[in-house]
């Protein structure tokens, strides 16, 4: 029966992904939200400096119209740009690895030009005008650039690319000898495409302000993101996402890399969101969801896909010194510790390994729900600061919490729960492996 399982997963599953897998567009989200990380990093770590900063400053009573004050004010403004042109970020990257896949089966392509052109096509769906006052002046509000210009951004950036590999491998470009330089033939090129490009975007902004909406960015907001949301960002869609990776890795697939191009245009902006209120107030009171992705990245998985960490703790206390099991948890450990479980996955294996399905797919699931109703209950308070993941795991989830102990207790909680529940799967396995080398002595 449990073959018959795995073989209609098999069957099923792994065409899917691999559909996923060579999909350009879901790549090219993926890929564009991973380049926009380092950004989003370092203008949450420099937030975190500002905010606390100007806590204890205050609380101590130091005063910080000096040199302290300039100090902070050089961390506020990396955090200002940082978070404040991440929606721009998206813009370009989309563009450029949706044209880097389209470039495959069309030479004429240059992403260079088609992310600038993206860039320009987006200011161009943007209202420049707004009111100070009584006066009207020509400006741009940050809410087009940060998160909230994201997932417009996105569409755009797509969109352009796409636009312009068709227009650019027609006949109506601008056509010059093979002997004028490249960087000058491309940029001819560009011209026909770049501006019909502008032409249908500019025209799109003149039809959606005569029908009403402030702009595109809101009439995407209100039609395509709040629905969107409303159903794919709740614990229903968190537990879907995680057996679905959990599943992909059983099969030795990366589930992250595949579902990441999915799910990351709608759950960044809610967690920068967050991000950015704690940094604006310094309170966690204004913060009404639960972030999806610090459910599934960070407390559903304690030491990687599976929440593993507990897995290899165990390992060491109670798999025999001189066992196999226990030299993979030597090794396993350290890069557990810091995320990365490829060595205990494939090497124990847990991969394609019937007795660890299932804590490997629902120990995560478990992890994600009762984190969910700790948060959601105010026990737990939210995770504020995006960080490079590279810190080891305890330390990581302080710096996440803004340096606040609830969500370690809750992080400590999990990984003990996560050991009574591998537990008894992983003295089955040891069993089995004993019986099997034993068998194979015997012979």
């Amino acid at each position: 029966m449990y073959n018959k399982f795995l073989e209609l997963l098999e069957r099923y599953l792994s065409p899917i992904a691999a559909k996923v897998s060579a999909n350009h567009v879901l790549m090219a989200i993926k890929d564009a939200f991973i380049l926009s990380m380092p950004f989003t990093v370092v203008g949450s770590l420099t937030g975190l400096v500002k905010s606390q900063g100007d806590y204890w400053f205050a609380q101590w009573g130091v005063s910080l119209d000096g040199f302290l004050g300039k100090l902070l004010s050089i961390f506020g403004n990396i955090n200002t740009v940082a978070m404040g042109l991440v929606g721009i970020i998206i813009v370009v990257a989309s563009s450029y690895y949706y044209a880097s896949h389209l470039k495959l089966n069309n030479d004429k392509v240059n992403p260079i030009i088609t992310s600038l052109v993206a860039l320009v096509t987006y200011f161009v769906t943007i209202p420049d005008k707004i009111t100070v006052g009584t006066e009207v002046v020509s400006a741009y509000t940050i809410n087009f650039f940060n998160y909230e210009g994201m997932f417009t951004g996105l569409i755009i950036g797509l969109l352009t690319a796409y636009i312009y590999s068709k227009l650019i491998k027609s006949k109506f470009t601008i056509k010059l000898p093979d002997s004028v330089p490249p960087m000058i033939m491309n940029s001819f090129m560009a011209i026909v495409p770049f501006f019909v490009v502008l032409l249908l975007f500019s025209t799109l902004r003149v039809v959606v302000e005569t029908l009403g909406f402030e702009s595109l960015q809101r009439l995407v907001a209100d039609t395509i993101v709040a629905p969107l949301s409303g159903v794919g960002t709740g614990l229903p869609a968190v537990i879907i996402v995680i057996i679905i990776m959990q599943l992909l890795w059983f099969f030795g697939i990366h589930g992250f890399s595949i579902m990441w191009g999915l799910i990351s245009v709608l759950w960044m902006p809610i967690f920068m969101e967050h991000i950015d209120i704690y940094l604006k107030t310094g309170s966690f009171e204004s913060i009404t969801q639960v972030a999806p992705n610090t459910l599934s990245n960070v407390y559903a998985m304690i030491g990687g896909s599976g929440s593993t960490l507990a897995l290899v703790v165990l390992i060491l206390i109670v798999a025999p010194k001189s066992s196999a099991e226990r030299a993979v948890g030597k090794v396993s450990l350290i890069p557990g510790c810091f995320g990365i479980n490829e060595p205990l996955t494939f090497g124990l294996p847990i991969v394609l390994n019937p007795i660890m399905f299932i804590p490997f797919v629902f120990v995560p699931v478990i992890n994600a729900i009762i984190a969910y109703f700790a948060i959601n209950s105010g026990l737990v308070t939210p995770l504020v600061v995006l960080n490079s993941g590279a810190e080891p795991v305890f330390l990581n989830v302080l710096v996440l919490a803004a340096f606040k102990w609830s969500p370690v207790i809750l992080y400590a909680l999990l990984f003990v729960l996560d050991m009574v529940l591998y537990a008894p799967f992983l003295k089955l396995q040891l069993k089995q492996n004993s019986a099997n080398q034993e068998t194979e002595m015997s012979f």
